[in-house]
């Protein structure tokens, strides 16, 4: 009788974390990579991940909330009640991608590995992350910078802060032959590593300058930011999902130089234009992505990504006549959309 390993250690995202934990630790703590004051903070909490259990590992995603904000607490059996909201956004983005092309679902499931959570809609596990990636792929397509119709498109795409890897999940689950490029702090792309990873076990997922130097020879090439002036390979698109705007003025225009050069067709951008709470940010998103590129806004919903409460909507209205009173007797002087609220932007060349 073949003795089964019931303590964990013997799992292959725990193999896997002991054979590349030395490559990380040489990257966040040897080579002391730099870091904003804003994600010092954040990292610091999350140092544990550079010596953790199995336990931990195999269940890296109750975690992630380091990265995204979302806990596993909210979605257990007893908070149920809660799932209405999640369902009612879900018809809301379905509605809403059924006007861009009926024929195509863009909704990617919350993968169930490591620790996997969400409420169970229509048989796939919906959480906050799911609804925001699933608004991102519905924006792609509206903007005609992908087509799913044509999934079999190889392509290299970079998405610069990558968190956990799920944006990449969702991208490379519709677009299979994708190569993927994710640029992020060293401090986190050991997420993105792991999971990418278990999530496609038959692709190759390897770490720049430590196993691979280009996509040639993997499917997902992983580069720490401060070696992305070293990365000499070319792309076809790059993503930005909600890291623009933790980033110095200069931090930005650099990536979106590095970007064109590297001979990106274009630019999505899911981000708070102007981040109020980040004064290193001087310019607006969208005036960094106008150095290199011409600028649409696409407007998927009349809500943010991170509001559930979709009636919210009912009163756009109301609201909207609420502000040209507003600015007729000179009591309000902001536009109607404010630029601190996040935006869908597609820069192309």
């Amino acid at each position: 009788m073949i003795s089964v390993d019931k303590s964990g250690k013997d799992t292959e995202v725990y193999k896997n974390y002991l054979r590349i934990l030395p490559f990380f630790k040489d990257l966040v703590y040897e080579n002391k990579a730099s870091i904003s004051e804003y994600w010092a903070e954040e990292v610091s909490g999350f140092e544990y991940i550079f010596d953790s259990s199995h336990l931990i590992i195999n269940k890296l995603r109750h975690h992630c909330y380091h990265l995204t904000g979302e806990f596993p607490y909210p979605y257990r059996s007893h908070h149920k009640f809660r799932s209405k909201q999640f369902f009612e956004k879900l018809k809301l983005l379905e509605s809403t991608s059924l006007v861009v092309d009926k024929n195509l679902d863009l909704l990617v499931s919350e993968p169930e590995i490591l620790g996997g959570f969400g409420f169970k809609i229509e048989n796939k596990y919906v959480n906050k992350d799911t609804l925001k990636f699933y608004e991102c792929m519905i924006a792609l397509q509206k903007s005609n910078l992908i087509d799913a119709n044509n999934n079999n498109k190889e392509s290299v795409i970079c998405e610069i802060g990558g968190g956990w890897g799920g944006f990449a999940h969702c991208f490379c689950t519709i677009f299979p032959n994708t190569k993927y490029v994710i640029v992020d702090l060293p401090n986190t792309l050991i997420f993105s590593y792991l999971f990418l990873s278990e999530l496609f076990p038959a692709k190759k997922v390897k770490l720049f300058n430590y196993e691979a130097e280009s996509t040639e020879e993997c499917d997902f090439l992983l580069i720490p930011n401060t070696e992305f002036d070293k990365y000499e390979g070319s792309i076809d698109g790059a993503i930005n999902i909600c890291s623009f705007q933790e980033m110095t003025s200069t931090q930005v225009s650099d990536y979106v130089n590095k970007l064109h050069d590297m001979g990106s067709k274009f630019i999505y951008s899911l981000n708070r234009n102007l981040n109020k709470n980040n004064l290193s940010l001087k310019n607006t998103i969208n005036d960094h992505i106008s150095e290199k590129f011409i600028v649409e806004k696409i407007d998927i919903l009349n809500i943010p990504y991170t509001e559930l409460n979709v009636n919210q909507m009912k009163t756009s209205k109301i609201n909207f006549i609420k502000n040209i009173l507003k600015l007729i007797t000179g009591k309000k002087k902001n536009k109607f959309t404010s630029e601190n609220d996040y935006q869908h932007l597609v820069g192309k060349l």
